[in-house]
């Protein structure tokens, strides 16, 4: 006998004009007995032409992407467009409502949830619906990410080297569409459960953000990301309009060389902020223990020369707490080399 899918759009995703509406996730626990946990969804559409997805809130602390992808729906109409595009201003509804990195049902994360699974927790179910129902009709993705509660970025891009050349020149052409300031290059992606992982494994241009941070709103970071996205929009054909010329500077993280970790338990007093330039061997700042009044701070030291793209925002951290992170410069045409 078939079943019920668990997840069905309570709009039509294809036809032209625009329509608000929501994901109908069937679930039931102790406070969900017989009900439905809504994830917003939007479509916006002006006939045929390329598609686009744009996500926020896959982790519900994270701020600055909420605000733009809210503008997009409200601001663009139809007419507007050459193509579709489909915005889930609030991916993970749970983690959203309760302002946290993952969700409270289930706890988990839902940037280590893809490619889902149709019959596991909420955050597995919207995974899947992702993948496997809007992420194979995309030409373009962007997942609008932030430092959330406990960091805040430089405003940036992030792109992941991977693919063959032809792919990797489609994503360079996006990051340099979007232009932010500094776009990071990862050699892999940190999880194959990431969005960005998902869209990789479609071979679909996908363009992730980290845009300020800090459990606030940053204006800047604000600006540079509504911008990028509607220039995005519009290199990639789905929003009508010529895309204004911009640039981004790439930079790499390649290994956790970047990465300065927090050595022992204690008090974080940081000595440099996000966009800074470091050198490699500079103090990143010192540890002071609370434990113990006699112990002298630990200094955190920097391993790479590069640019600051982001800092802890918690003072208070635990051995193995990461504390700063460095890009190191990357070449548009090193990117663009397979294999590189």
């Amino acid at each position: 006998m078939a079943t019920t899918p668990l997840l069905l759009p309570s709009i039509d995703l294809y036809g032209p004009g625009k329509r608000i509406g929501h994901l109908d996730l069937s679930w039931s626990d102790d406070r969900h007995a017989y009900g439905v946990i809504p994830v917003p969804i939007a479509v916006i559409s002006g006939g045929s032409g390329p598609t686009a997805l744009v996500t926020a809130g896959v982790h519900g602390d994270e701020y600055e992407g909420l605000v733009i992808a809210r503008r997009l729906i409200r601001e663009l109409d139809p007419g507007q467009m050459n193509g579709r595009l489909i915005v889930m201003p609030a991916a993970n509804l749970p983690a959203v409502r309760a302002r946290s990195r993952i969700s409270p049902i289930d706890r988990q994360n839902m940037n280590r949830a893809f490619p889902g699974d149709d019959g596991l927790g909420p955050t597995a179910l919207i995974a899947h619906f992702i993948e496997k129902r809007l992420i194979p009709e995309m030409d373009l993705v962007l997942d609008l990410h932030s430092g959330g509660t406990q960091s805040i970025y430089d405003p940036c891009g992030y792109v992941y080297e991977m693919g063959d050349a032809e792919f990797r020149a489609r994503k360079l052409a996006a990051c340099h569409a979007f232009g932010a300031p500094l776009t990071a290059a990862v050699a892999t992606t940190s999880s194959s459960g990431s969005l960005s992982a998902a869209c990789e494994r479609a071979r679909v241009t996908m363009i992730a953000t980290e845009l300020g941070g800090g459990a606030k709103l940053d204006l800047r970071a604000l600006e540079i990301g509504w911008r990028g996205t509607l220039n995005l929009l519009r290199h990639s054909g789905v929003l009508q309009g010529i895309p204004e010329k911009t640039v981004t500077r790439l930079v790499r993280t390649p290994s956790r060389e970047c990465f300065v970790m927090a050595s022992i338990d204690g008090m974080f007093e940081s000595y440099v902020s996000p966009g800074m330039i470091v050198e490699a061997g500079a103090h990143a700042g010192r540890i002071w223990p609370m434990d113990d009044l006699s112990r002298e701070p630990v200094e955190a030291q920097f391993t790479v020369t590069g640019t600051v793209l982001c800092c802890r925002t918690m003072p208070m951290v635990t051995r193995g707490d990461t504390l700063c992170h460095v890009g190191t410069p990357l070449d548009d045409s090193e990117f663009v080399k397979e294999g590189a």
